[in-house]
């Protein structure tokens, strides 16, 4: 007995009903895979901009809230700073949101704003700082060619060059599309200009001469982050005004919270985080259900394993190992079907969704816990398998 796979032979003993057994657990997977996909998406597209960011350091408002509404510091703390030994360069960015017309129907959409100084380029991006003669105007921008098709570009799904030379409206202000760019905003706006400094503030309802959302810090070779955000800080405390309390962070430190924030501060991060516990209860619930039906059905077999002397431990140990081989059928289908969708959504929403070994590795440790659960919890059917019951 001891050599016979009686898991194996449970499942094997009818394929039809193994398969619509594994169909209902591969789709439980699938939901956690989406459900993932998701919430990983939310803090992916949510460090958007400080992964392009050419800084060591990033300054900004006590205050800040989230990389499109960071608030402001005062602008006079970039000569402060620039003059520090720790410090190679300092960038000034400006980021916010402003209204945008669609040119065809002429509503109104909320777009993310990116102001940069054209001859002091803060972004890792090789197809911005090669358009950057083109903002000299201030009522020139690029759009970015991820933005929603709400903003109206010509072939009413991407903006390309179909869409250079276009003007519309921001904020009550004429302008004109002079370039394109990929950054993505994720879920926190319609779609992303940049514009020069005077085009910013022109066009973002928050902007002021006098201040700047972030200031970027490069520190100089042989110079450590730390060392660089220590003497910048006992600059800024000199000062003795608002200036004392802005926050100096590494760029991988402005990551993390803004990671952080989307996880845990906004619905939609706590919304993907419950639907991938909800799509866990769900698969567990449905291989329960499979489990127990088998057992109801095997019930003269494990009680006459019971009569010959076998104990419930055994048949136990059978019905989980029954339940982890129902789990790791479920997901090569489940993952097949997660990297189709994975695709299709990314290509109409608009945000990318990567699948990751990571993920594929927790799912497959969620989905073996998720049946080992449901099968010991299916342990109690084994208690009516008595020997009695076959007379």
């Amino acid at each position: 007995m001891n050599r016979t796979p009686l898991a194996w032979k449970n499942l094997t003993h009818q394929p039809a009903r193994t398969i619509v057994s594994i169909g209902g657990i591969a789709f439980a997977v699938l939901l956690m895979f989406m459900q993932l996909g998701f919430l990983g998406a939310v803090g992916d597209t949510a460090n958007n901009v400080y992964q392009r960011l050419d800084s060591d350091l990033v300054l900004r408002s006590p205050e800040y809230l989230h990389v499109y509404d960071p608030r402001s510091i005062p602008r006079d703390v970039l000569r402060q700073v620039a003059v520090l030994d720790e410090v190679a360069s300092v960038k000034p960015l400006d980021l916010g949101m402003s209204s945008w017309q669609n040119p065809h129907n002429h509503e109104f959409r909320v777009v993310a704003v990116i102001g940069v100084d054209i001859h002091n380029n803060p972004l890792r991006l090789p197809e911005v700082e090669s358009q950057l003669p083109l903002l000299m105007h201030p009522d020139h921008v690029l759009i970015d060619r991820t933005s929603s098709a709400d903003l109206g570009p010509v072939d009413g799904r991407r903006f390309g060059a179909a869409d250079v030379g276009r003007t519309t409206t921001a904020l009550g202000q004429t302008v004109r599309i002079v370039g394109t760019f990929a950054m993505g905003t994720g879920l926190a706006a319609n779609g992303q200009i940049l514009t020069s400094r005077d085009g910013f503030l022109e066009i973002s309802p928050t902007a002021e001469p006098d201040r700047v959302s972030m200031l970027l810090v490069r520190t100089p070779q042989g110079v450590t982050a730390q060392r660089a955000r220590r003497s910048i800080q006992t600059a800024l405390a000199a000062r003795g005004d608002e200036a004392a309390s802005i926050d100096v962070l590494t760029v991988q430190e402005a990551m993390q919270a803004e990671r952080r924030r989307w996880y845990q501060e906004t619905p939609i991060g706590i919304i993907f985080a419950m639907g991938v516990a909800l799509a866990v209860i769900v698969g567990g619930v449905i291989c329960y259900m499979v489990l127990a039906a088998d057992v109801l059905a095997h019930l003269p077999e494990y009680a006459t394993l019971k009569a010959i002397g076998y104990s419930n431990g055994f048949l136990g140990r059978v019905l989980l190992v029954q339940a982890g081989l129902l789990a790791l059928f479920a997901l090569p289908p489940a993952l097949l079907a997660a990297l189709a969708l994975y695709e299709v959504t990314s290509y109409f929403a608009g945000v990318p969704i990567r699948m990751t070994g990571l993920r594929i590795a927790l799912i497959a440790c969620l989905s073996i816990l998720m049946c080992s659960a449901a099968g010991i919890i299916a342990l109690r059917k084994l208690s009516k398998a008595e020997p009695a019951n076959l007379f």
